[in-house]
């Protein structure tokens, strides 16, 4: 039973433009096409050691691997399949160990990794809020191949994974010891500004794109999934991604300035004292602002002002530290809001606090 384009309905299973097989020209206005080598006979694969299942029913062939798993399983989960196995087939069709089999364009590292998540083995549940973080490859993967083969449950699994590590909440991007669910590298948030494109899922292109520029000039060269599939941006996305950044850190520096400026409250009640500490912390802004470019993270400053300075005797008062803290808070609401406008962004309802 080979995969021939007759699916009556539905069918979604054009492959993601943004992967590659090899790093091409390609149009300056469109992710690089897929470049794909010539498919091998049939008879020419190899049994995959993790995915051969003695009692399968169904063999999917991607290039040169062939997988043994179960029809009903993917019936169940794709409509695409299940359209795809109900067209009826000629009694002399060819099978492969007694069973029909399906060829498929997709790598086989792509392909294993939906089938972990469909056919979890040794007890590895991929997407499971058990598991421990789950790697891009693993989530890039999944969530593409759940897109082209209907996968809707599995495709929003994977999309929730992204949505929380590349998250639109405020309270959550300022938190430090923020517990994500994936690993990844600043280069892997080239697949998620793709994938947010082809998913139509907007809410994760502000930190994407701001993780991406984070990479510098790198970003030109794309990243690699599962070291075969290299993958690029747009040209547009490109120029978003390092004129962004540009952007990004020279208003972070502004607010940074604006934070440890040597202004004491209103409410000062140690006045001489408040104002040494304050010009002795902003001596420090050119380490400051060192320290915040290097950074993977958002850092907090509020809390440096509540210990004891440079001079033994320093020590702000309670109104200075709040004033502070409340400074701070200020200038990270307005990076955050800002942050699709650095990029070239439009999100809707960006920057909108949750209802309490």
């Amino acid at each position: 039973m080979e995969e021939d384009g007759r699916a009556r309905k539905r069918r979604r299973a054009s492959s993601d433009p943004s992967c590659t097989s090899r790093l091409q020209p390609h149009h300056p206005t469109q992710p690089a096409p897929p470049v794909q080598p010539a498919l091998p006979p049939i008879q020419f694969f190899t049994r995959d050691k993790e995915f051969w299942f003695e009692d399968g029913s169904i063999i999917l062939i991607a290039f040169t691997i062939g997988f043994k798993v179960y029809r009903r399983l993917l019936m169940e989960h794709s409509p695409f399949f299940r359209d795809l196995f109900r067209i009826p087939q000629p009694p002399t069709m060819q099978q492969i160990d007694g069973c029909p089999f399906v060829r498929l364009t997709d790598r086989p590292e792509q392909v294993r990794h939906l089938l972990r998540v469909l056919f979890p083995t040794n007890g590895n549940l991929v997407f499971g809020k058990s598991h421990a973080s789950v790697s891009m490859d693993a989530v890039a993967a999944t969530v593409r191949l759940a897109h082209k083969y209907q996968m809707d449950q599995l495709l929003a699994q994977g999309l929730s994974i992204l949505m929380e590590y590349y998250t639109d909440d405020f309270d959550a991007w300022i938190k430090s010891n923020r517990q994500v669910p994936m690993t990844a590298t600043d280069l892997d948030a080239i697949s998620a500004i793709n994938i947010a494109h082809l998913t139509k899922t907007p809410s994760i292109l502000p930190l994407a794109f701001l993780y991406a520029s984070r990479a510098g000039s790198a970003v030109l060269r794309g990243c690699l999934r599962d070291n075969v599939l290299a993958e690029r941006l747009t040209i547009e996305d490109t120029m978003r991604v390092l004129d962004g950044r540009i952007a990004y850190m020279e208003e972070n520096s502004r607010a940074l300035a604006r934070i440890m400026s040597p202004q004491t409250s209103m409410s000062c009640t140690e006045g001489r004292r408040c104002l040494r500490f304050l010009a002795a912390k902003a001596c420090e802004l050119d380490e400051a602002l060192q320290m915040t470019y290097a950074s993977r993270k958002v850092l907090r400053w509020a809390d440096e002002y509540a210990q004891t300075g440079s001079l033994s005797e320093a020590r702000l008062c309670d109104k200075c530290r709040e004033m502070v803290a409340e400074r701070e808070m200020d200038e990270l609401r307005e990076l955050w809001d800002d942050l699709p406008k650095f990029f070239g962004l439009q999100v809707a309802e960006w920057g909108a606090e949750d209802p309490a």
